[in-house]
């Protein structure tokens, strides 16, 4: 039973973060410009803090089962943030110059910061462990709540060690595939933004 919680947790994560992001492009960075050591303190940094989120998530199903209300006031914050992360990106995308970046110096604090600022992250496992919970394909008992969530840790650092396996390969064509992710990021975010005020006010 606990062995299953842990391949759920580590699977969904995996296939989670499997869609080119900022954390996956920037560990792919790290590895080019620095090298593999630092890739892998990045990767500790930032799986340590996607382990985190899924606690806050399931602290935040919670609530809302006990407040629906909040729903409201939530899905507002999400238009607001969904909108600034579409401008951002898209200004990103637009203005991105092709120079050579400076190598991180901490990478693992690095990680830790850029992965908590990962807005997407607490959404899906909101949405993911309310479904799973929902159907009873988890037992949502504090000791198998902590093996789904080093399931999930476990994924999030296979997945971004498979990007660094591959960023050397692709190492030429980093940069430009990192201003198009910017453009397509902002696009999908500035979409999220309106699909939401459509849900909510129409």
């Amino acid at each position: 039973m606990f062995f299953t919680h842990l391949l759920l947790g580590f699977l969904i994560s995996y296939a989670g973060y499997t869609p080119p992001s900022m954390l996956n492009i920037t560990v792919s960075k790290i590895r080019v410009e620095n090298n593999k050591k630092a890739a892998y303190l990045f990767i500790l940094g930032a799986s340590i803090v996607v382990f985190f989120q899924f606690f806050l998530a399931v602290l935040i199903t919670s609530i809302l089962h006990k407040f629906p209300q909040l729903i409201y006031w939530i899905k507002n914050l999400a238009i607001l943030i969904f909108s600034t992360l579409s401008i951002t990106f898209i200004r990103k995308g637009i203005t991105f110059k092709n120079k050579n970046l400076q190598p991180k110096k901490n990478t693992f604090l690095f990680g830790l910061s850029l992965s908590s600022i990962n807005m997407f992250a607490i959404p899906f496992f909101v949405a993911t462990y309310s479904f799973l919970s929902l159907k009873g394909f988890i037992n949502t008992d504090l000791n198998y709540i902590i093996t789904f969530a080093f399931g999930i840790f476990l994924g999030v650092v296979a997945l971004l060690s498979s990007y660094v396996f591959l960023a050397q390969k692709f190492k030429s064509k980093l940069i430009s595939y990192t201003n198009s992710l910017n453009i397509l990021t902002g696009i999908i975010t500035g979409f999220l933004a309106i699909y939401t005020s459509i849900i909510l006010y129409f």
